[in-house]
């Protein structure tokens, strides 16, 4: 592909992708986002260089963005992470970038420093999750922790999702004794495209409630503890259904579970859906009992389709939901918590638009354009 001219800023675009097993592989927020981004920037100052998995479930989209020449799609298929660091290598000696954005996970992050200061560029780091958050061993941790002292001092820029996520990092910072990179820190709310949703005027009356979770069939989105509570509120006599969007390695086991419960009645998988709406425009509560999380696309998507929200209280939930208002947060990993939220939605079926409508008030300013904006900003600072 011919080089873009010199006005115009490169930016190597590298993320992590959806957890792989037996054939099944989900779609995480990062890459998502990236898409995004590449979709809608402005192609006439700012050039994207995507390295992409071949694998990744978003692989389609992004050739069809190198076919029309708004983005270099580096594809590969990496053995290793020291193949996976050739390629970023190679790709970035060839396009002399002006920077380079990763948006995790943290292993990436280092590699994207490495090869920022190698080059001489703009490093450009997305935390959507902090280190604390993720589940690991201690030891794991420890060793994460250490390498994001360098990703921390050797960074240009450090991107919050979130004024949670923001509050998070400066507390790492602190721990590290690191506060003379506070500057580094800005808050980029993750965005989407508020015009492709809509309230749905005809939509089914909650009678029963229609319950959805958007996400990949991971073990930190919390689908087993759902179907558990999902089989207790059956067991109990309540009318409702239950979406499963998505797709990822607990796909079958998900699948054998609620089978065993047998609630295959009134569970439904989905798998990966590009378009969503039409799922949505006929639910009426949006549920996430996520163990981890950062500033959820999914939760956005169902506030934007006017759906009240059940979520876990991490990450920046809090930020989206006024506990009672538009929804309620609960405690991760707690089935009594889920078990409540769920069976009041259920008991109070007239509440649900009127809360819907403070979840379409509260989503006006998670735009997917002033996210590009402010991020096209960072991309053009000298």
């Amino acid at each position: 592909m011919k080089l873009k001219k010199k006005s115009i800023k490169r930016i190597v675009f590298f993320v992590g992708y959806g957890i792989e097993k037996d054939g099944h592989r989900g779609v995480c927020g990062p890459e998502k986002r990236f898409l995004q981004t590449c979709q809608i920037i402005d192609s006439q100052s700012i050039f994207p260089i995507v390295i992409y998995p071949h694998y990744g479930r978003l692989i389609k989209d992004f050739e069809q963005l190198h076919q029309q020449k708004k983005i270099y799609l580096s594809g590969y298929t990496p053995k290793n992470r020291k193949d996976f660091f050739k390629i970023v290598y190679k790709t970035i000696k060839l396009f002399s970038p002006h920077a380079i954005h990763c948006q995790g996970p943290h292993l990436f992050d280092a590699i994207a420093v490495l090869l920022g200061k190698l080059f001489k560029i703009k490093i450009i780091i997305t935390r959507p999750v902090n280190i604390s958050q993720d589940h690991l061993s201690k030891i794991k941790k420890r060793i994460l922790l250490a390498v994001d002292q360098l990703v921390i001092r050797h960074a240009n820029h450090l991107i919050a999702i979130s004024d949670t996520h923001k509050t998070q990092w400066t507390k790492e910072l602190t721990a590290f004794s690191l506060q003379n990179n506070f500057n580094k820190i800005q808050v980029v709310y993750n965005g989407i495209h508020l015009n492709e949703f809509f309230v749905y005027s005809n939509r089914p009356a909650p009678c029963p409630v229609v319950f959805t979770i958007s996400a990949q069939l991971t073990p930190v989105k919390g689908h087993k503890l759902l179907l558990e509570v999902a089989h207790k509120l059956y067991e109990a006599g309540c009318q409702f259904y239950l979406n499963i969007l998505g797709d990822g390695p607990l796909k079958f086991e998900l699948e054998k579970i609620a089978d065993e419960l047998n609630i295959t009645t009134i569970v439904r998988f989905h798998g990966h859906l590009s378009k969503i709406v039409h799922v949505l425009e006929k639910t009426h509560v949006v549920v996430l009992p996520s163990l981890r999380e950062g500033l959820s696309l999914a939760l956005l998507e169902g506030m934007a389709m006017g759906c009240p929200l059940i979520a876990s209280n991490v990450g920046a939930s809090k930020e989206l939901i006024d506990n009672g208002e538009n929804g309620f947060l609960i405690r991760k990993n707690n089935s009594l918590d889920l078990f409540i939220a769920m069976k009041w939605f259920i008991d109070h079926p007239s509440s649900i638009q009127k809360m819907g409508k403070k979840s379409l008030l509260k989503v006006k300013k998670f735009d997917i354009y002033k996210m590009v904006d402010n991020y096209k900003n960072i991309y053009l600072l000298d």
